[in-house]
């Protein structure tokens, strides 16, 4: 699908911020684990509640929402390998380990969710979190890979992050009901908790101190 725009400073030109489309953000809990949607509110719902819901109080949070009353989707939808806007750089250049969560067409399968990123070890660890938890992922999906480095969840220190692709079908039981919800929440919220421990949430460390 072609989309309007291809960088944030276009659109910024065309639609008004805080009434066409939304940028929140929470810089409380660690800054080195940032939960994040480029295409939330009315382009992808409910990314953006998923992503919050997701960091919580312990990490850090960030959502560009789409706002207008039709096609957030073509109008407010910048790819994510060219999703430039200032305050996303700026959290994602401060963090080790980027979670974007994302919202997919179903493509024939209402259930999978698409593991992409360049982050194979947390990627495999959410994943594997997801599996137990009840859900059925693609580690190696047919789309949205999200191996560019451009990608905004590659975008942080490490240079490899995490992109969850959830189907249309998938995030309708996630609006209408909390259970599937919160079980998909928690589950990653156990993997992250596994990969960084907040009693030290890396504080600078190297990569290859992470616990799996």
């Amino acid at each position: 699908m072609a989309y309007r725009f291809s960088n944030y400073k276009a659109l910024a030109a065309v639609y008004r911020l805080g009434i066409d489309y939304l940028i929140r953000h929470q810089t409380n809990g660690c800054e080195e684990v940032l939960i994040m949607t480029p295409h939330g509110g009315k382009i992808e719902n409910p990314t953006s509640a998923l992503a919050e819901e997701i960091a919580g109080q312990d990490y850090r949070f960030y959502a560009f929402e789409g706002n207008l009353s039709k096609d957030n989707l073509f109008e407010l939808h910048i790819p994510s390998e060219q999703f430039d806007e200032p305050l996303a750089l700026g959290l994602t250049a401060r963090a080790v380990l980027v979670v974007a969560v994302h919202g997919r067409q179903d493509y024939g399968d209402g259930a999978t969710i698409w593991m992409g990123g360049r982050d194979t070890t947390s990627r495999q660890a959410i994943g594997a979190a997801l599996v137990e938890a009840g859900f059925k992922i693609d580690d190696d999906p047919p789309r949205f890979k999200g191996l560019d480095p451009l990608n905004i969840c590659n975008r942080g220190k490490s240079g490899q992050g995490v992109q969850l692709e959830i189907p249309v079908t998938l995030r309708k039981k996630f609006i209408a009901g909390l259970d599937d919800r919160r079980r998909f929440v928690t589950a990653i919220r156990g993997a992250i908790a596994c990969l960084t421990p907040l009693d030290s949430c890396w504080c600078g460390r190297s990569r290859d101190r992470l616990r799996v």
